[in-house]
């Protein structure tokens, strides 16, 4: 199948350190230069020269971690999907992760647009001992009535296999047209949604007390829920009424685990 961007990267550690071992791109996808805001590991900026998907539009990106490398990768700008009058939008993703590695998987918020339609699917295998740290964000677009939740649909799966066992299927399906949004088991009156993930073995119960009691703390501009998960992991799920309060939620639970890694807060500062 011919994409209209496909983006591959690869990360090893090397004498301490991880270095991309290999990237290569095409079509509408780009990518910055590895960027080390810490010295241990890099960061990536994914690009999207064509500054939004359109009608049909395919994009597929491969991610690869060996043993120990570690990586942080997210989007230089929102994914932005516009009007799809014949075929919807897809996006696949697929994350190979082996013992010991760490990905941080943070992409801008989507923003659909009036009429569009988006299919996102992201597969995960990972090696027990791994760490996969994800964050998703879905926003309604500008409309011409100033009304929310004018796109057709969003369709967003998320699959992760540990040891090739598939431990975690989440499937989010947002369909406006001939639905209240706004009522019980939909939005509930809220306007954005946002799902955070961990799978890690520094996913403790202690660890999970400490996430709650920060969680706790940002109830006020946002409902919150958590699950535990049967392997060790966690999902964050957020109801708010604009982007900046799901991403500073998101904010707060990544720096907590970043102090368990004795690591600095994520600054990922775009502008």
């Amino acid at each position: 199948m011919e994409h209209t961007g496909s983006l591959c990267l690869e990360a090893v550690q090397k004498d301490g350190q991880t270095i991309i071992s290999d990237c290569w791109f095409e079509g509408a996808f780009k990518v910055t230069r590895p960027v080390y805001l810490e010295s241990s590991h890099p960061t990536i900026y994914c690009i999207h020269v064509g500054g939004g998907y359109v009608n049909g539009d395919s994009y597929e990106t491969s991610i690869s971690l060996k043993e120990d490398a570690r990586l942080t990768v997210t989007t230089q700008a929102s994914t932005k999907v516009y009007r799809t009058p014949d075929k919807p939008v897809r996006q696949y993703t697929s994350i190979l992760l082996k013992q010991g590695s760490i990905l941080e998987f943070l992409p801008d918020p989507l923003i659909a647009y009036e009429k569009s339609r988006f299919v996102q699917e992201t597969t995960v295998h990972m090696e027990r001992g791994a760490t996969f740290l994800y964050s998703d964000i879905i926003t309604p677009g500008w409309s011409k009535t100033g009304e929310h939740f004018q796109y057709d649909w969003v369709r967003s799966k998320l699959k992760i296999y540990e040891d090739e066992k598939l431990q975690v299927y989440d499937h989010l399906f947002l369909q406006p047209k001939g639905h209240d949004m706004s009522s019980f088991m939909q939005m509930e009156g809220y306007t954005h949604f946002g799902a955070w993930l961990l799978v890690s073995p520094f996913v403790t119960e202690q660890w999970i007390k400490e996430l709650s009691n920060i969680l706790e703390t940002c109830s006020s501009e946002a409902r919150i829920g958590w699950s535990a998960l049967k392997t060790n992991g966690i999902v964050v799920r957020v109801l708010a009424y604009h982007t900046q309060a799901i991403e500073r939620i998101f904010q707060a639970c990544t720096d907590l685990v970043r102090r368990q890694w004795q690591q600095v807060p994520l600054d990922l500062r775009k502008y």
